[in-house]
C-alpha cells in the first residue's frame, strides 16, 4: 500500500510535528486481530512473517534472502498507481513459484532551493528513489522492524527502488477519516515517538497521514523516504522529541559510525552523511538533557509489545 503524497504548501511536516495530530482520541472501531504477535524492535530481522498476496506466509530465512528475491525476480505484472504525485508502480514478482508484491519508485528529482511556501525554502532539495535502501538499513542497524526491506533494481530500462508491498494494511490517512481508535493508545503513542525519532535522524521532510501504514496487530509501518536525508545539520523541531525507546536510545549511542557510512556509501553523499551524524548528536544532547532535568524515567521508555493470540 502506498501513501499519497500531498501538496508541498499543505501537508511537508516533520515527524515530530504530525505526532501532537496522529494523538488526537476518536471513536474505538479496531481492526480484526492479528494473526501473529508484533515482534520487539530489535528482534533479528528473520523473525519477521511476510506474506504473499493470498496471504502465504514466505519462506525467506532471512530479510537478506528477501532483498535478493526483490532484486531478482521476475516481474509477471505491474500497476501504474494513482497515488502520490510520483505515481509509483506496483510489481508482482515472481521467482521459484514464490510471489510477491511489491512498489518500485523512479522518481529522481534535484533542485538548489525551491520554495514550498510560507517563505520556507529547501536547500540541496532531492526527492530520489535512492533514499528508500538507505532508510531501511540505517533502520536496520539501529534494531528497528517497521521500515520495509528495500533495495536497488531496474525496470526495464529506468533505475530505481523496489520495496516489499505491505499488506492488508490501511494509511493513518483512512484511520482518522474513518475515526477508528487504536485498541491501546500507550503502544500506539510509543510506535509514534519511535518514527517522530527516526524522521528527525534522517530529516524526512515528507512524513504525512499518508506515508503511515497500519496492519491488522496495530504495527505501524513507515515508508516513503524519497524526501529524506537533508545536507541540514540541524533538527527540524528539537523541541517535540520528549520522549525515546530505550533501546533505540542505547542504539544511537552505540552506532558505529565506520559501519554507517560503509554500509550507506552506496545510497548518500559525504554531506548527507555529515548531517546524519550532525543530528545524531543534536537528538542524543537532547534527550540527555531531558533526562538530567526530569529524571530517564520520565524520557526513556520500554516498547509495549502485545501478548501473542492463544491458540
Amino acid at each position: 500500500m502506498i501513501g499519497r503524497r500531498y501538496p508541498a504548501a499543505m501537508l511537508i511536516v516533520s515527524g515530530v510535528a504530525l505526532a501532537g495530530l496522529l494523538a488526537a482520541q476518536e471513536p474505538t472501531a479496531p481492526l480484526p486481530p492479528a494473526a501473529t504477535g508484533e515482534v520487539r524492535a530489535a528482534a533479528p530481522a528473520a523473525a519477521m512473517r511476510w506474506t504473499d498476496p493470498d496471504g502465504k506466509p514466505l519462506p525467506f530465512r532471512s530479510e537478506d534472502e528477501l532483498l535478493d528475491f526483490l532484486r531478482t525476480a521476475e516481474v509477471k505484472s505491474e500497476k501504474h498507481l494513482s497515488t502520490g504525485v510520483n505515481f509509483p508502480t506496483k510489481l508482482l514478482l515472481e521467482k521459484d513459484g514464490i510471489r510477491v508484491d511489491a512498489v518500485f519508485r523512479d522518481v529522481n528529482e534535484e533542485k538548489s532551493a525551491p520554495t514550498f511556501g510560507g517563505g520556507r525554502n529547501d536547500l540541496y532539495f532531492r526527492d530520489s528513489y535512492i533514499f528508500e535502501p538507505p532508510a531501511y538499513e540505517l533502520s536496520r542497524l539501529l534494531g528497528l522492524d517497521n521500515v520495509p526491506p528495500a533495495t536497488l533494481r531496474r525496470l526495464h530500462t529506468q533505475n530505481g527502488s523496489v520495496q516489499i508491498w505491505v499488506e492488508h494494511a490501511m494509511t493513518e490517512l483512512t484511520r482518522i477519516k474513518d475515526k477508528i481508535k487504536p485498541p491501546d493508545e500507550l503502544r500506539w503513542n510509543k510506535q509514534l515517538q519511535v518514527m517522530n525519532v527516526f524522521d528527525a535522524l534522517i530529516y524526512n521532510t515528507d512524513r504525512n497521514r499518508g506515508n503511515i501504514l497500519i496492519t491488522p496487530d496495530w504495527k505501524l509501518w513507515m515508508i516513503d523516504h524519497t524526501r529524506a536525508f537533508r545536507r541540514t545539520p540541524s533538527l527540524q523541531n528539537a523541541a517535540a522529541l520528549n520522549q525515546c525507546e530505550r533501546g533505540m536510545y542505547q542504539r544511537l549511542k552505540a552506532l558505529n559510525e565506520a559501519l554507517v557510512r560503509e554500509r550507506l556509501k552506496p545510497y548518500l553523499s559525504s554531506f548527507e552523511m555529515d548531517a546524519l551524524f550532525t543530528r545524531r548528536k543534536l537528538i542524543l544532547e537532547r534527550l540527555d538533557t531531558l533526562i538530567a532535568e526530569r529524571g530517564e524515567e520520565k524520557v526513556l521508555y520500554a516498547e509495549t509489545v502485545p501478548a501473542p493470540p492463544a491458540n
